[in-house]
């Protein structure tokens, strides 16, 4: 069976305390976590069974701690977090603190639930289309200008606000609870049936036409009663 991996490139926005990452990591099983941290060295974190047979930990990674001068914002670290255990399954990643993210690759984790990650570049290209398990997507505040969910069935909230996504479709995310896509410059919103929609923001004009917005109020005024 194979190892589970995610890959990503990190870029420094801030340097306070010498620069810290954080990741947030969702394991099913019992197992160790290698994170090479694109600086030289690796490090390794066991895993244990839980009750709710899932696992939440946080990574805290300082780069460069003791330096006087720090080096320059944007410099790129490559990342690479894996599992020693076969059958463990990586089923939330996210990343906090002073990094951008680009270059994400969670191809290798089809059991993916949730994912939550800031896009550093606008020619990078997020592709989502392995993880059909994911349920929340969390990616504002980021360079995207594409966003392909067409595989992301069952997707229950999504935050994309802003980003510089000029379309977005919606057209196969039934399971869509929550959508928060504002601060876009969005010309186009396609979205048709979303029977569990109970929430939305976005900007009027800015992010989607009137015909669009009365649409979605109407799907969430339906859903509500």
């Amino acid at each position: 069976m194979k190892t589970e991996k995610i890959k990503f490139t990190a870029y420094s926005i801030a340097w306070y305390e010498g620069g810290i990452m954080h990741l947030r990591i969702k394991a099913s099983a019992d197992s160790v976590i290698s994170i090479d941290w694109g600086d030289g060295h690796v490090t390794n974190h066991p895993f244990y069974h839980s009750f709710l047979n899932e696992i939440y930990k946080e990574f805290v990674h300082n780069y460069f701690p003791c330096q006087i001068t720090p080096p320059m914002t944007g410099i790129p670290f490559r990342v690479e977090i894996s599992s020693d255990n076969p059958d463990c399954r990586i089923i939330g990643f996210s990343t906090v603190g002073d990094m951008d993210e680009d270059n994400l690759d969670v191809s290798n984790c089809p059991e993916l639930e949730e994912l939550r990650f800031s896009p550093y570049n606008k020619e990078a290209r997020l592709d989502l289309s392995r993880n059909v398990a994911l349920k929340i997507l969390e990616c504002r505040n980021g360079s995207l200008t594409s966003l392909d969910l067409s595989s992301n069935i069952a997707l229950e909230e999504l935050y994309c606000e802003m980003n510089y996504l000029s379309h977005l479709s919606l057209m196969n995310n039934f399971a869509l609870k929550k959508l928060h896509c504002q601060c876009n410059n969005m010309e186009k919103l396609f979205i048709c049936y979303a029977p569990q929609l109970l929430e939305a923001e976005f900007e009027l004009g800015n992010d989607i036409d009137e015909a669009t917005k009365m649409q979605i109020l109407e799907l969430i005024a339906e859903n509500q009663n």
